[in-house]
């Protein structure tokens, strides 16, 4: 058995009755004493210190890893609460993880650089494939991070990744590394071996309007848009509904809506959620924006959404050629995840119709997703996106 691959899922209101079952369907399914990496994605509610226990008795885990989500994803839909956990054991694959804990008060370049040194050390494997990580703290300051990583990991490694997310009410975000539960923290994965994998990412909104340009911006606060306070791109199109955009949550009207940055070296939008209109009109987005880019206000629907999945899969499909995904994971915007809503099972059988119906699918509703535009040949930038779908295939 080169590499074995089991998922286990549970919403048994109790979180450690929850992580037992859990643990016992992965346990099953690898039908081995101990578990070479473990990764974890749940609600909030079910991050508590009295589940580490069991997982540690019950699977043996040498690497543990995860994140809070607002929504589990899984072969057969998206759940807003439970725990699932996957595990692999794997001869041929080699696991090295890190964690940085609050990020906060730490220098973001100097934190990514750390981050991917002590995956590299923990790895001890002159090669490596890819990288994954789970943060908070670093989406309004990704930029430094992202090139810490690449100062260690080499320019245009492969990373991939999500910001850890809740149900919108942004109290309790963590990260898992091992035996802690963190906060406000980054955790990584890195992993080599003589596997293939493949990625592709798309968003699926559309740009509203002529082109409009950013004129004055303070990192990720835009000042003006055409010379003009930049909340007027939105009165422009909204009328009056605009005024509503004040309070903003990425479960608000504004999550319907967010910027399209148009990047020259990708000819593609990158999309910003807007998170706060100061009083002055300003924008403030969840990460950087350059200054002079193009702009437009996007907009998307459920067919628009579906589709980008399914294009998603298809750059992923392509890549692989004629190899056969061994896993998927999925990495999905939860305002994106809001629009589709009772549709979100669709998306995911569309996803399976590319790729395979039978393939173990797991992963995460996100504030954030890390990674490239569109798929393995455009690997040289790592972007933090919003609204977007990111797949990512083993083989």
């Amino acid at each position: 058995m080169p590499t074995d691959i089991g998922i286990g899922f549970s919403q048994f209101p109790n979180p450690p009755e929850a992580t037992l079952q859990a643990c016992v369907q992965v346990k099953n399914q690898l039908d081995a004493s101990d578990t070479d990496l473990i990764i974890i994605f749940a609600s909030p509610e079910y991050i508590v210190p009295e589940i580490q226990p069991i997982i540690t008795r019950t699977l043996k885990p040498k690497h543990v890893l995860g994140s809070s989500t607002g929504g589990i994803i899984l072969a057969n839909g998206v759940a807003d609460r439970g725990i699932a956990i996957m595990g692999i054991n794997s001869s041929v694959m080699r696991f090295g993880i890190s964690a940085i804990p609050d990020v906060g008060i730490l220098d973001m370049h100097l934190t990514g650089f750390e981050l991917a040194r002590k995956a590299i050390q923990d790895l001890d494997s002159p090669t490596r494939k890819i990288f994954i990580t789970f943060s908070e703290g670093v989406e309004k300051n990704c930029s430094p991070f992202i090139r810490g990583l690449n100062e260690a990991l080499g320019k245009g490694f492969p990373i991939v990744g999500a910001i850890s997310s809740d149900d919108f009410k942004y109290v309790k975000l963590f990260q898992i590394f091992q035996d802690q539960l963190l906060q406000n923290s980054a955790v990584g994965l890195l992993l080599d071996g003589p596997f293939h994998f493949a990625l592709g990412c798309r968003h699926g909104f559309k740009p509203l309007g002529k082109p409009r340009t950013i004129t004055k911006v303070d990192d990720y606060i835009i000042r003006t848009i055409d010379d003009q306070p930049a909340v007027e791109i939105y009165k422009h199109f909204l009328g009056s509904a605009a005024e509503g955009l004040k309070n903003i949550t990425l479960n608000s009207t504004a999550a319907m809506y967010p910027l399209g940055i148009y990047l020259e070296e990708a000819g593609q939008y990158l999309l910003r959620n807007i998170i706060d209109i100061l009083e002055d009109g300003s924008i403030v987005c969840q990460e950087g924006v350059p200054q002079g880019a193009e702009v437009h206000l996007m907009i998307s629907n459920i067919e628009s959404c579906r589709n980008s999945a399914i294009e998603a899969a298809e750059l992923v499909k392509t890549s692989l050629a004629d190899r056969q995904a061994k896993l998927i994971l999925v990495f999905e915007s939860l305002a994106r995840h809001k629009i589709l809503r009772r549709s979100a099972l669709n998306e995911i059988q569309a996803i399976k119709d590319v790729l395979g119906n039978n393939i173990p699918i797991i992963g995460m509703c996100s504030f954030g997703e890390f990674g490239p535009f569109g798929a393995m040949d455009n690997l040289k930038n790592t972007y933090l996106h919003n609204e977007s779908i990111l797949i990512v295939a083993l083989s």
